[in-house]
């Protein structure tokens, strides 16, 4: 299956993404592990080294650790597979040098280089983000098989420039550093903990999943996925040419998707009768966002069950979704369309939950949560800080809604309750716009439980 990206910014990973796992493990470990000897005792004045030596002291706890000691550390670290940070320096510096030399040639696989060469000719800013210390990517891409690589890729992000992989902050930092808006930046791994953490940066994420790589089986979490990068295409500053969008095929898939987490919610019961609706963006500029269609049971909904919108919550006249026999789009579509335009957000879901019905009414001021872990589903601290979910006041007309909202709006927190209505949600697509919803429902079940309203 392809997918189609509209990003400024894309950030790759290297082991099991762009390159074979196997090439580290089988070639590039054990070059590492025959030099290090040789690099504690003949450079242990470098910087870099020293540096790299003190922190492995630090982490045995062993201030006085010689280099023989140090050595045999690192290839038990090795051994282990262990993505520490000073190890990673001491790989770098020792392949730097072997790719310097020639004795080394960094691996990528086939489908790789063209589509990079592809997305970066189409004004895609590419950027390599992993667990190998910078010196060593950099060494990587500036050694190839198909030559220098290095002019593709502007950023280099590891473990000690941008933090743990496996951490919503460090894509948090990277997004800063590159001054791009979340939503904008894609990344591209093999290992579902980081786009889990990626996404919940707010990134836009997709699983490259290739036979034989370490976690092939793991699954990939609700991610986009791909064999090969081919099936992936990139567009850029809003993704659409001047009067073009989404064609029928894509307007179809994304009524697939709608429709199948439009069935989780209504097994919920969060969506009865007819009510509710979700939307994803398709294109920026102009906006078009696809929209469940109005008056079907959202428990049943089919691919074609859906309707393509503008920027104000329209029907595209003669789109696939206007002429399939879609329907019309419920009003709230403008609100929808409103959500996008104002948070940047990829998907929004609204859902008539009884919790954020008899909670806007308990607390037509906000519902404040404080000191709880399921506040990370957020990206919120789970504790020190208070989070809190607007209540607006309902109103037919969109326009005056979506006023209220973006008054309303409070940082890191993508949601709202409309009184005596029922609960909007926002995310980077439609699986982070889902796990969202799914958290701030829970919360709203605690406090109706807890008795405190």
């Amino acid at each position: 299956m392809s997918f189609t990206f509209d990003v400024d910014h894309v950030v790759l990973d290297i082991e099991g993404t762009t390159s074979a796992t196997a090439f580290v493990v089988d070639e590039l470990y054990p070059y590492a592990r025959e030099r290090f000897g040789r690099l504690l005792t003949e450079r242990a004045a470098d910087p870099a080294v020293r540096r790299a030596v003190e922190q492995v002291r630090d982490v045995l706890g062993e201030p006085a650790a010689d280099a023989g000691r140090i050595e045999r550390v690192l290839g038990a670290w090795l051994d282990e597979d262990r993505k520490t940070t000073p190890l990673k320096t001491l790989q770098g510096i020792v392949w730097a040098e072997g790719f310097g030399s020639g004795e080394l040639v960094s691996h990528f696989y086939p489908d790789v280089v063209p589509r990079l060469r592809d997305w970066h000719a189409a004004g895609a800013r590419l950027h390599v983000y992993s667990s190998g210390s910078v010196a060593a990517q950099r060494a990587w891409f500036g050694h190839s098989a198909e030559g220098d690589l290095r002019p593709l890729a502007e950023e280099f992000y590891d473990t000690e420039n941008a933090g743990p992989k496996l951490v919503a902050a460090s894509y948090g930092t990277i997004a800063r550093d590159l001054g791009a808006a979340p939503e904008r930046v894609l990344f591209l791994s093999d290992r579902p903990g980081e786009l889990d953490a990626a996404r919940a940066a707010g990134w836009r994420t997709a699983a490259v999943r290739r036979p034989g790589e370490p976690y092939y089986e793991s699954g990939v979490s609700g991610h986009a996925e791909v064999a090969s990068f081919a099936e992936l295409e990139i567009r850029t500053g809003g993704g659409t040419e001047a009067g073009a969008g989404p064609g029928a095929e894509e307007v179809r898939r994304a009524g697939a998707l709608l429709a199948a987490e439009a069935a989780r919610f209504a097994s919920f019961g969060w969506m009865r009768g007819t009510s509710g609706n979700l939307s994803v963006v398709l294109a920026r500029d102009p906006l078009r966002l696809a929209v469940t269609a109005s008056g079907r049971d959202k428990g049943e909904l089919a691919a074609d069950d859906v309707v393509l919108v503008d920027d104000r919550g329209a029907a595209v006249a003669g789109t696939a979704g206007a002429a399939a026999g879609a329907g019309r789009p419920s009003a709230e579509a403008g609100l929808h369309a409103r959500v996008v335009r104002s948070t940047g957000a990829g998907a929004v879901v609204h859902v008539h939950t009884v919790a954020a019905v008899a909670m806007g009414r308990r607390r037509p001021g906000g519902v404040v949560f404080r000191d709880l872990e399921m506040l990370k589903g957020l990206g919120l601290p789970a504790e020190g800080t208070a989070a809190r979910l607007p209540v607006i006041g309902n109103s037919q007309d969109m326009d005056v809604l979506g006023d209220r909202l973006e008054a309303a709006r409070e940082p890191g927190m993508p949601a709202v309750v409309v009184a005596g209505h029922g609960l909007y949600v926002w995310g980077a697509d439609l699986i982070q716009a889902r796990h969202h919803a799914e958290v701030v429902q829970w919360l709203l079940e605690l406090e109706m439980a807890s008795g405190l309203g």
